[in-house]
């Protein structure tokens, strides 16, 4: 396992133009792994046994400008990409899902921050509020009836953007996520399919995804669930012969949620899985033409245990079951998002810039708290240190979510922690953490032979020894 986190880094290497951040980065890995309190950088400390001058060293490194989040996951991609083993596949295409996470931030001169509104159905947040708006893209892969969501990219969706302008008018928070699908896809090699919620059925949605094509068609296909109130056309009826006027472009409109009802001698059974659960559902699937985007998309209606699901999708092909199985698996991403705040608090920052502007925490609307910085540069590299911090533990997650899918034997002989349902087959991230803890905790204390030990070895003697990680691989 620690060789494998050691062939990981290493591949990461040429992401960092200089061995001090890159040897700064690993040392901040190993802090997320084996911290056991969020508070922040200060935690990775307390984690590693650091001298107190380290804390300074560590916001230098977020703030440094020999790294960049986007150079460092680009090379997360292509090592997510190597998997093909563990990495779902649908119809010879990757299957992204995709999703919108929103965290309270008071930080009164902390860049980014906009009045948000709770729009989930959990009641931890109050209606409106301060915070951070963050869209996230994660790639299905599984292992013996396990599935994960492993991250690739995160990315504030609202916010400012260094000239006191909101982010969300420079493009859709929808039309974005679509953009970050495209560009992963582009840097895995594959086509893919991308898995959302109603949220996203939306026609700059469809466009944006229609607008790039790759050799065997459009790059990236949308699956969607549809809104309650979504309606559609019928392809025309042929013109009457000798009678005046234009060709007619639609046929007639459908309420497509009341067709579960006026067509339901048309629905097919069938047995599929419904959310990892083995069940006999009907279904029934149609071509339609929708105006928003003024072309056809093709439509499922579903009956199941859970309810009726009525799903869209830009892939005329797609069949029926295939597109419930890629639906269902959606669901996990919103297991990544507890597991990254909450097993890993990733949310825990406080990174904030002294050139803003003081802004009142009370939620007001977001046209009249726009955020002003006397230096545009430094509040920038603020925002970018945010951004670092947080795709630092979407890195490190989807690293632990491999190893598990890897090694579940290994883990399990090596976690010490007690859990009252263990899984059957494949750990959680969580025993993962764990068994990499007490594994560092044993080399740290004997003799074995870890580049990554001999690291933080160093950096507890002395905080600014600049040796590479390379260097005690060699």
């Amino acid at each position: 396992m620690m060789e494998y986190l050691e062939g990981l880094f290493s591949y990461l290497r040429p992401a960092f133009s200089r061995r001090a951040a890159y040897a700064w980065f690993v040392t901040a890995c190993m802090g997320v792994i084996l911290r056991t309190d969020d508070y922040g950088v200060s935690s990775f400390v307390r984690a590693l046994g650091l001298e107190p001058g380290s804390y300074l060293l560590l916001l230098h490194f977020f703030h440094s400008q020999a790294w960049s989040a986007a150079g460092v996951m680009e090379r997360w991609w292509e090592w997510v990409a190597r998997h093909e083993a563990v990495t779902w596949r649908l119809n010879g295409r990757l299957v992204f899902t995709a999703d919108h996470t929103k965290t309270p931030k008071d930080g009164r001169r902390m860049p980014g921050v906009v009045t948000l509104r709770q729009d989930s159905e959990t009641a931890s947040k109050p209606s409106f509020f301060r915070g951070h708006h963050w869209g996230c893209v994660a790639v299905v892969t599984h292992a013996a009836e396990r599935w994960f969501a492993t991250p690739l990219w995160a990315a504030l969706h609202e916010g400012m953007d260094g000239w006191g302008n909101l982010c969300e008018q420079q493009h859709p928070k929808t039309v974005r996520i679509v953009g970050m699908a495209q560009r992963l896809a582009h840097a895995m090699g594959h086509a893919a399919y991308l898995t959302l919620d109603a949220y996203f059925c939306a026609a700059p949605v469809f466009a944006t995804a229609a607008a790039v094509q790759d050799g065997h068609g459009q790059l990236v296909h949308v699956l969607t669930r549809a809104k309650k109130n979504i309606v559609a056309y019928l392809p025309p009826l042929p013109k009457p012969p000798n009678t005046r006027g234009r060709k007619p472009i639609y046929g007639e409109k459908l309420k497509l949620y009341d067709l579960f009802d006026c067509c339901a001698e048309q629905f097919i059974t069938a047995t599929a899985r419904v959310y990892d659960r083995t069940e006999t559902v009907r279904y029934f699937t149609s071509v339609l033409l929708w105006k928003p985007i003024k072309g056809s998309l093709r439509f499922f209606w579903f009956e199941t245990t859970r309810g009726r699901i009525l799903l869209v999708t830009s892939d005329l092909e797609l069949l029926p079951l295939d597109a419930l199985d890629a639906y269902c698996r959606r669901v996990s991403i919103e297991t990544l998002f507890n597991t990254l705040k909450n097993t890993l608090g990733a949310m825990s920052y406080h990174f904030w810039s002294k050139y803003l502007q003081r802004v009142s925490r009370r939620p007001r609307k977001n046209a009249h708290t726009h955020q002003l910085s006397s230096c545009i540069a430094a509040t920038n590299n603020t925002l970018a240190a945010i951004e670092k911090f947080v795709n630092l533990h979407l890195l490190t997650l989807g690293a632990l979510q491999l190893l598990a899918l890897h090694f579940p034997t290994r883990i399990r002989q090596f976690a010490d922690c007690w859990l009252r349902t263990p899984p059957a087959h494949i750990p959680s991230e969580f025993i993962v953490k764990s068994a990499i803890t007490a594994l560092w905790r044993n080399n740290k204390c004997g003799f074995a032979k870890s580049c990554i030990t001999a690291l933080i070895r160093s950096k507890q003697q002395s905080p600014q020894s600049d040796i590479d990680f390379l260097d005690t691989a060699a």
